[in-house]
């Protein structure tokens, strides 16, 4: 999931298409962060993923970055409210070492 920020020609096709910012983690974490926020999420755990890109690129060229990490959220059955956070399930250590140094890196990149 990424969030579409403009639309413009793609410079392979020549083609309307979107274009994505490049912080590819900000859209994941704000959508689950709503649905903590709204009592719709029971349990939460990240799954590592790809690991993290400092200087990755889309499709079209454009540079982009990401933790690499995969959050899986269980959400509450019928739509009905949680009024208590969700239950997070820790990450392993390395993990865990490994997203504190993610999250010096990602604030440089976003400066």
């Amino acid at each position: 999931m990424t969030f579409n920020r403009g639309v413009g020609l793609s410079r392979h096709t020549g083609l309307v298409t979107h274009h994505i910012a490049p912080d590819i983690d900000a859209e994941r974490d704000g959508l689950i962060g709503d649905l903590v926020w709204v009592g719709m999420v029971t349990t939460r755990y990240r799954v590592s993923g790809i690991g993290p890109t400092l200087n990755g690129c889309n499709g079209e060229g454009a540079p982009c970055y990401t933790d690499g990490e995969i959050w899986v959220s269980v959400l509450v059955v019928a739509g009905e409210m949680r009024m208590q956070p969700p239950t997070e399930l820790n990450s392993p250590a390395l993990v865990a070492a490994k997203n504190s140094l993610w999250s010096a890196v990602a604030s440089t990149l976003k400066q």
